[in-house]
């Protein structure tokens, strides 16, 4: 019986020792012979959900539209894209939780006001007209970056206040003159439709406090002359001013401001329409950009292009010889070709285009582009295969 008690106590001492050893240090001042269990309980993060792309609209006209018609259009664009939800950790070893949606997007709303006024009534000459208004723009990029995911570090850009002019004068039957004035403003655009940057926070800032929108006041003076027929040339010359020209580097989607400049241009054209289905147009253009940092560059750019309709087919080709842009990282001149097909039964449509825009000041400031976004799949190489079907 003794000795049973003897082998009791030697158990008992040994359990003890084995305890001693594992207790830790005096810092937790605290003993555990095994590690400490926890349980919690966490929310299933929700599946990513597609949301489509929603656009408001409204449209006000007078009826009817004489003595002047009114035309007033507001507009708001929002595509909105599939995200996920920031995991945000509450400290180091702390669980993560649920965030708020993260989804880059790029929102747009657009303003465009018109007034048409028949000059004609009060100069009594039904051959005078003017056209008066403003566009206006807001475009916001939300988490344009991986790193302002949960904070406010967005890229927006808006001016509610664009103003647009244009006179109109018929000197006879087959000519007219013509002056116009317009501002615009274009701003980054990208996000939502290639996802946020990769940059880090103080990279993102660092562009952020640099990148400005761009924007360009432009006088034109234009003549038209029908010279004969089906043959129409129309000839302008415009001084413009352009403020922080936007691009892009090449080979990257990251925007970047290029400089300031005043442009001088001229731009000339000439259609002609060889059958109601058959026709062709030749186009010059120059332009002397002399940009704020003391850089004087000439843009030129001959272009010739053709177009082919046929019952539902419509069939475009066009082959341009350019200069280097006078603002901007490429140098040499190029060749660019560009070309589409269409096909339209009064159901399906159906598109394939090629297109090779080029980066000329010239080009932008003679044509009529819009207020809107910028975007850097717009100054590339693509080939589009379109279909649109009515439902």
């Amino acid at each position: 019986m003794g000795g049973r008690h003897y082998l009791v106590a030697l158990m008992l001492a040994a359990a003890a020792e084995q305890a001693m050893a594992q207790l830790s240090t005096a810092d937790h001042g605290g003993f555990a012979l095994k590690p400490r269990l926890a349980f919690s309980m966490r929310a299933v993060p929700a599946e990513p959900r597609q949301r489509p792309a929603r656009i408001y609209a409204i449209d006000l006209s007078p009826i009817p539209a004489e003595p002047a018609a009114m035309r007033m259009a507001v507009e708001r664009r929002r595509q909105l894209y599939a995200g996920v939800r920031a995991m945000r950790s509450e400290g180091l070893g702390a669980p993560a939780r649920n965030g708020t949606d993260i989804a880059p997007r790029t929102s747009l709303t657009m303003i465009d006001a018109r007034f048409d006024l028949p000059l004609g009534r009060l100069a009594a000459d039904d051959r005078l007209s003017a056209t008066l208004g403003w566009q206006g723009a807001k475009i916001s990029n939300r988490s344009a970056n991986a790193t302002s995911q949960l904070t406010r570090d967005n890229l927006r850009a808006k001016d509610w206040f664009l103003p647009v002019a244009q006179m109109r004068f018929g000197v006879m039957p087959r000519l007219a003159l013509s002056a116009d004035y317009r501002e615009a403003m274009w701003a980054y655009g990208d996000s939502g439709a290639i996802g946020a940057m990769g940059l880090d926070r103080e990279g993102f800032r660092t562009l952020r406090n640099a990148l400005r929108p761009e924007r360009d006041r432009r006088a034109r003076l234009g003549l038209d002359w029908a010279a004969g027929p089906g043959v129409a040339v129309r000839v302008a010359a415009y001084a413009a001013r352009i403020e922080d020209r936007m691009g892009f580097a090449r080979g990257s989607y990251a925007p970047l401001n290029l400089g300031s400049a005043d442009v001088r241009g001229l731009d000339a054209a000439v259609t002609h329409s060889l059958s109601p289905a058959l026709r062709w147009t030749a186009r010059y253009a120059q332009a002397a950009v002399r940009a704020d940092a003391g850089e004087q560059a000439m843009e030129r750019k001959l272009a010739l292009s053709g177009e082919w309709r046929a019952g539902p087919w419509r069939c475009a080709m066009g082959i341009a010889r350019t200069s280097a842009p006078a603002l901007g990282q490429e140098a040499g001149a190029g060749t660019r070709f560009e070309a589409g097909m269409d096909y339209d039964a009064g159901g399906p449509r159906i598109g394939l285009r090629l297109t090779d825009p080029d980066r000329l000041s010239a080009s932008r400031l003679g044509e009529a582009m819009p207020t809107g976004p910028a975007r850097a799949a717009e100054q590339a190489r693509a080939v589009m295969l379109t279909a649109a079907f009515s439902l």
